[in-house]
């Protein structure tokens, strides 16, 4: 199965994050759909039975940590656009992500390169009118969605549908 483990997002603010997509929805982007909207903390791929039970006895709960959620992003960059993102910013949120990484290493799993905490808003499949996508960027790349409190992990089962993909929480911590 094909699994990731994340930081959920509170309903208020999915509610603005969704009706913010609105203002860079253009042909081509695929957008998150509001009830997926999450921070990848470390995304496993396709798992195994055997592998998924060891996942379930580690220990990877955190402390509660305040995550500002903010700027708006691209990946790799500007002029090869394929994810759009809003920054999340938060004391120890890399050293969560470090933590996550580094026991499931020990399973494994590979080792990230580095750490940019994030919430993915949208993928671009193709872009007609680049410039369009820069300017909009551009104009909310100081964007706040305000902050919120994280307290568990979850990890999360995504099945690939024609539709977009369904989650399904497997686990908390």
């Amino acid at each position: 199965m094909r699994l990731f483990i994340a930081i959920d997002i509170p309903e208020e603010l999915k509610e603005k994050i969704s009706n913010f997509q609105k203002q860079i929805k253009m042909k081509g982007i695929k957008l998150v759909e509001k009830e997926n909207l999450h921070i990848t903390v470390k995304f496993l791929g396709e798992v195994d039975e055997n592998l998924l039970n060891e996942i379930l006895n580690l220990d990877l709960s955190i402390k509660p940590v305040k995550i500002k959620l903010n700027q708006l992003n691209v990946f790799p960059n500007m002029n090869y656009i394929r994810v759009i993102w809003i920054g999340a910013y938060g004391d120890n949120l890399i050293k969560i992500f470090e933590d996550v990484d580094k026991k499931l290493a020990n399973l494994g799993f590979k080792k990230e390169r580095e750490y940019v905490p994030h919430l993915t808003i949208g993928r671009v499949k193709f872009i007609e009118n680049k410039k369009q996508l820069k300017d909009k960027i551009e104009k909310f790349k100081d964007i706040d969605f305000g902050e919120f409190e994280a307290k568990k992990l979850k990890l999360y089962k995504s099945t690939l549908t024609p539709n977009g993909p369904i989650y399904e929480v497997i686990k908390e911590w």
